[in-house]
C-alpha cells in the first residue's frame, strides 16, 4: 500500500527532509504519493508549513490536516487558540479519505499528545500506517529510538525503519556507534547527509528509499 507515517525521535530531527525523500522515491518509482502534515504547529494561517515545503520538494501534491499558532505540542496549542482538541480518530478518518500512497508527517516524536488520551501514534495506528522513523543524530538519539520501537511494537504499528539524519556534520565514530547499538533492532535505510541545499539533501535521501518502494 505503501502508506507510511514520519514521526522522529525529538523535534527538529529532519522528518520534513524525511518526508520529501519518501515522497520523491514514491514518484521515480512510479507511484504518485500525496504528502500529509498531521498537524502544523507554531505557524500562523498563510504561512507555508511542514506539508508544503515536502511536497514542493518532492513534486507531488500535499495537505495540511490541522493547524495552530502557538509552537508546542498540538493539545496545548489547539487549548490556547481555544480551537477543539483533535481526536485520533477523525485524524485517521481523514487520512483514510486519501486515495493511493500517502507520506504522512507526525509533530516531533510518536507520543506527542492531542489531546489529555491519544497521541500521534494511535492516529498512525488507526490508520494502518507503516512508521518510518527519522533518527537525529545527536545525543538522546538512541534510547529515544528504541523507545519509539517499542512503543511502535505496542500499538501494532509495523515499522518499515529508519533514516539517520544528520543536522550538521557529525564525527564518523559517532554514526559507527549509533548504528552499531541500532543494527538488528530495525532496518537502518541509511544516512540523509547535511547539506545546505535541501532540494540536493532530498534527491541524494531519495536514494535510500529505492528498495522500500519497489515493492
Amino acid at each position: 500500500m505503501h502508506r507510511y507515517f514520519v514521526t522522529g525521535t525529538d523535534t527538529d530531527v529532519g522528518k520534513t527532509r524525511v518526508t520529501a525523500a519518501l515522497a520523491l522515491a514514491l514518484s521515480r518509482a512510479g507511484r504518485t504519493p500525496t504528502v500529509v502534515k498531521l498537524v502544523q504547529t507554531g505557524l500562523a494561517a498563510g504561512v507555508a508549513g511542514d506539508a508544503a515545503r515536502a511536497g514542493e520538494l518532492a513534486g507531488v501534491p500535499y495537505v495540511e490536516l490541522a493547524r495552530f499558532e502557538k509552537p508546542a505540542d498540538p493539545w496545548s496549542a489547539a487549548r490556547a487558540q481555544g480551537a477543539p482538541l483533535l481526536a485520533a480518530e477523525a485524524l485517521a478518518g481523514a487520512l483514510e479519505s486519501i486515495k493511493g500512497p500517502l507520506v504522512v508527517e507526525g509533530a516531533g516524536g510518536l507520543m506527542v499528545p492531542l489531546n489529555p488520551a491519544e497521541h500521534t501514534g494511535n492516529v498512525a495506528a488507526l490508520a494502518k500506517l507503516e512508521a518510518i522513523v527519522a533518527i537525529g543524530l545527536r545525543l538522546g538519539c538512541l534510547s529515544h529510538t528504541l523507545l519509539t520501537v517499542r512503543l511502535c511494537d505496542e500499538l501494532r504499528i509495523p515499522v518499515a525503519g529508519g533514516a539517520l539524519v544528520e543536522r550538521r556534520q557529525c564525527d564518523r565514530g559517532y554514526v559507527d556507534d549509533v548504528t552499531r547499538v541500532l543494527q538488528g533492532k530495525l532496518r537502518l535505510f541509511g544516512i540523509l547527509p547535511f547539506a545546505p541545499d535541501e532540494a540536493a539533501a532530498v534527491r541524494s535521501g531519495a536514494t535510500l528509499f529505492e528498495e522500500l518502494v519497489k515493492g
